[in-house]
């Protein structure tokens, strides 16, 4: 429907009103003049036809106009595919355009009279979104535009754009809708084709392989960004161009020879190349395009870079070669075994086990070689392997040798299956444990009896409050009972049954502290102490006694002696009582000296030497090498004169050697003995300003930071500021294992310093760097590791043997950080490095004495001693594997030793304690020997 428009209508009311003036004008003038009544009707008469005439001639003019206007709102809708509908509110009639109908694939004169049938047209899901745009319109929006899709009743679908307004009245009331209808739809699909061609070609663009487009001429028409990079050009710079533009002649007219070839062809074609100037390989292919009519109009090019691919091949090639001699020279023997148990193939080694020719096993069945015993134990292993209950097993059977000897072996088999997962063959792989077993059943026996020895330990260990509190009730109500109204005879039981009682117990702690020590249970404290009044509190437990007996009991104190230190006051006092106890007992007159002084003090550590000197009966040479056995005095004597229980001295020196030092021994008989000992403590950091001082030292330290995190090394970087250090931060594992591989002036470490991101290291790396740098310079390098809180916990237990100082939980916090590296640094200054090892006890075995100088009870105690450091994967154990190794007789366990020393240097304390096992107890102490206490 068309209306017309508003300048037409206002034009047509001019031209009416000018004509209705004049015509008027021309009344009154004839009235004026002739004033006759016949003249003015007459004009009168005139004048109203002349009117009727105007509008009629108007009238037509209006309606040609409106058809003309109407004819081209049909032409501009069809042409721009847009249709329209007028909706009167007031009568509810709906009219439509011609173009409307025919985008709804309607009948003109089947067009919707109003607006429900309008919306009936819609699919289902599209209705509710137009009524809903329409509704928001009339309630105040005046306008609206909404995009659907209409369901054509041939298939297929059409998008439609639809925009309306709504015309009030001037009180605001609406009276109509006027709406427009556009067919986007081949807007919409132009939109989507150019979208998929942009990916196209953002695809082609960034394949790392190089395309190409020539015509039937060998005219560029297009190529990709790597095609051109590798000519040095931009794509644009290559359309239109020949091979004879870009590249050499001869190698232009090789490869327009080449495309020629494959047009005239009509085949692609694939092969791969070397390329002279460097070496590479590329894959080529060449691919004719056809049209329909089969016609080739143009080709494809796509080279591709496979000079990986290539070494890869040379590579593997190289590795069948390596398994090939791995396979035939392997120490073990190497089988593969048909599903059918027949051998298929067969090393050198097999054969030299078994003592056939492999002429002689091939063809042969593995089952044939086997003991009849074992057999069936090995089929029914190999059943479970076939069926995929297990994917491989070890057992040990016996074989039979081409002689008719037997052999014993480990075979294991494993199960090798193709891609589908079918079973191809199995791999066999048998290794001569003849001569292990044999070892083994001694090892076996010796472990018995050192179990029984450990079970015992512990057991007492355990037993020590069950069996001291019978003691002390014993003893507390003796002490009452004395309290009470007693005769003299009663006191004197009483009174000898306390003293008894306390021996008793003093024999039992003896015991039972030896029990304790001897199943690893003994940890030391590391507390606040101060030596002026631990040997204050011990002066005045042994000054009555010397008393007693008439000596001279002196304590020396050096004045240079730090007044506090950390340590373990309990043990350090059981050690002097001891020591000082034997002293006073073993002396009729003269002095007992205690002399305390420190040895060496550097930053944050001193040590300090303890030497108890007599004037005793002294002990002679024979009785120095046995002095130290648990359970065993100087002589017989000895016990019936003095009393003990022989294990005070052997009690003293493991305390002291937990501690880190060593207990010697000097005597001359007759004249005294020396007692002395080596103690490293560490000072306390005393207030604020000492924590200052330390934070001071912190400055121009050289710190590697392993974080792949960039903004977490930021942040640490802007920590630091205010103390100018040396930051290396490397992101990966790799790196820093190179950075501390960098050569350095002697004496030099590369850091001072090393900070671990467990999360970018992994444990598995964490430990590899902790080792490692463990490994070279010991606890001068200090590390500190931060780990998930949900790992914490299990990284700190595991950080000690990996050489970790401290674990914190991610993210640390400043303080943390500050404290955590003054801390590791004085951690690092208290415990300096260990001295350089002596010369490999295994390279280099130690010359040992004459079968018949053997000192077995010497063998068992070093062995004994390097028992307990490994176990409680103490960095000491190294030192202590040397003293061991001193005591290994000549040309014994070579090979054990050489492994042992492995694990120590790699801090592998488990499969070193178990290495260990390995070397048989030495035999028992002589009966005649005993402790001199």
């Amino acid at each position: 429907m068309s209306f017309p428009s508003r300048s037409a209508r206002s034009h047509s009311r001019s031209k009416m009103a000018l004509t209705i003036c004049a015509s008027l004008l021309l009344i009154l003038g004839a009235a004026a003049f002739r004033p006759q009544a016949w003249a003015v009707g007459a004009l009168t008469v005139v004048f109203v036809g002349g009117l009727h005439a105007l509008r009629l001639k108007w009238r037509r003019q209006s309606e040609g106009a409106l058809r003309r206007s109407e004819e081209q709102l049909r032409i501009s809708q069809r042409i721009a595919h847009i249709g329209s509908w007028d909706w009167d509110l007031a009568s509810g009639r709906l009219d439509c355009s011609e173009e409307l109908c025919r985008i709804f694939a309607i009948p003109f004169d089947g067009a919707p009279c109003s607006y429900d049938a309008f919306l009936s047209l819609l699919p289902e899901r599209e209705r509710e979104a137009v009524a809903a745009a329409v509704e928001s319109a009339l309630t105040g929006d005046d306008s609206f535009a909404v995009e659907y899709t209409l369901l054509c009743p041939g298939g297929g679908e059409r998008v439609l754009l639809e925009v309306g307004e709504v015309f009030r009245n001037d009180s605001g009331t609406p009276l109509r809708v006027v709406s427009v209808v556009h067919d986007i739809t081949e807007r919409k699909e132009a939109e989507s084709a150019l979208f998929f061609e942009k990916r196209y070609r953002g695809l082609i663009e960034n394949l790392p392989q190089r395309i190409f487009l020539k015509d039937c001429n060998l005219v560029y028409l297009s190529c990709n960004s790597s095609f051109a990079r590798e000519l040095g050009l931009e794509p644009g710079d290559v359309f239109g161009k020949t091979d004879y533009d870009l590249f050499a002649p001869p190698l232009a007219k090789k490869r327009q020879e080449e495309d020629e070839k494959v047009m005239a062809a009509g085949t692609a074609v694939e092969r791969d190349e070397q390329r002279e100037r460097d070496g590479a390989w590329v894959s080529k292919a060449l691919i004719p395009l056809k049209d329909d009519n089969g016609w080739v109009y143009a080709l494809l090019g796509v080279l591709t870079d496979i000079t990986f691919r290539k070494k890869a091949e040379e590579q593997l090639k190289e590795s069948e070669e390596r398994f090939r001699n791995t396979f035939e020279q392997a120490a073990v023997g190497i089988c593969h075994i048909a599903l059918s148990d027949i051998l298929i193939r067969i090393n050198r080694r097999f054969c030299d086990i078994l003592g056939y020719t492999q002429e002689e096993l091939l063809g042969s069945t593995l089952e044939q070689t086997i003991h009849p015993e074992d057999r069936a134990a090995e089929q029914g292993q190999l059943s479970r392997l076939v069926n995929r209950e297990i994917d491989n097993y070890s057992i040990e059977i016996r074989q039979i040798r081409k002689d008719g000897s037997l052999v014993w072996v480990n075979l294991t088999k494993s199960l090798v299956c193709g891609r589908k997962g079918e079973p191809k063959y199995l791999v066999g792989v048998i290794e001569d444990v003849t001569a292990k077993r044999e070892a083994l059943e001694l090892r076996r026996e010796r472990d018995l009896v050192q179990a029984a020895s450990r079970a015992k330990s512990e057991f007492l260990a355990n037993m020590g409050h069950e069996i001291r509190t019978p003691m002390n009730a014993v003893m507390g109500l003796s002490r009452l009972a004395l309290k009470s109204e007693l005769v003299p005879k009663q006191r004197g039981y009483l009174e000898k049954i306390c003293s008894a009682s306390r021996t008793l117990l003093n024999i039992i702690n003896d015991i039972l502290d030896f029990s304790k020590i001897e199943a690893g249970k003994v940890e030391l404290e590391k507390t606040e102490l101060s030596l002026h009044e631990v040997l204050g509190n011990i002066s005045d437990m042994h000054h009555l006694k010397a008393q007693e007996k008439g000596l001279d009991f002196k304590m020396r104190l050096a004045p240079e002696l730090p007044r506090k230190l950390l340590g373990d006051p309990l043990r350090l006092t059981q050690v002097l009582n001891n020591l000082i106890g034997n002293a006073l007992k073993f002396t009729r007159r003269g002095e007992v000296v205690v002399a305390v002084k420190p040895v060496e003090q550097g930053e944050g550590m001193v040590a300090v030497n303890f030497c108890v000197q007599d004037t005793g009966i002294g002990i002679t040479p024979e009785q120095m090498e046995k002095i130290f056995t648990p359970f065993t005095q100087a002589d017989s004597s000895t016990t019936r004169q003095y009393g003990g229980t022989g294990l005070g001295l052997s009690i003293s020196r493991q305390l002291v050697e937990l501690m880190g030092g060593e207990l010697q021994v000097q005597s001359v008989p007759e004249k005294g003995s020396s007692f002395s000992f080596t103690v490293s403590f560490a000072i306390p950091v005393a207030g604020m300003a000492a924590a200052e001082a330390r934070e001071e030292e912190l400055r121009n330290l050289r710190l590697l930071v392993l974080d792949g995190d960039t903004a977490s090394v930021e942040g640490l970087d802007e920590m630091i500021q205010g103390m100018p250090m040396e930051l290396l931060a490397v992101p990966t594992l790799a790196a820093a294992l190179e950075a501390l591989k960098e050569e350095t002036a002697p004496e030099q470490l590369p850091f001072d310093l090393v900070l671990i991101d467990g999360v970018t290291a992994g444990e598995e790396g964490l430990e590899q760097l902790s080792r490692s740098i463990w490994s070279r310079y010991r606890n001068q390098v200090p590390v500190l590791a931060t780990v998930p809180s949900d790992r914490l916990e299990a990284v700190q237990q595991l950080g000690e043997e990996w050489g970790v100082s401290a674990v914190y939980p991610a993210p640390m916090r400043p303080s943390q950080l500050v404290d955590g590296m003054v801390r590791a640094l004085a951690r690092a200054a208290e415990n300096p490095p260990e001295p350089e090892p002596v010369a490999a006890p295994v390279a280099r075995p130690v010359k040992a004495a004459p079968e018949g100088n053997f000192e077995p009870e010497r063998f068992a105690a070093e062995k004994a001693k390097l028992e307990r450091l490994l176990a409680r994967n103490s960095l000491d154990a190294k030192r202590q594997f040397e003293k061991f190794c001193s005591q290994v007789p000549r040309g014994r366990f070579a090979k054990e030793l050489q492994a042992l020393q492995a694990c120590l240097e790699k801090l592998d304390f488990r499969k070193a304690r178990q290495l260990l096992a390995i070397f048989p107890a030495a035999q028992e102490p002589r009966p005649e020997k005993r402790e001199k206490l």
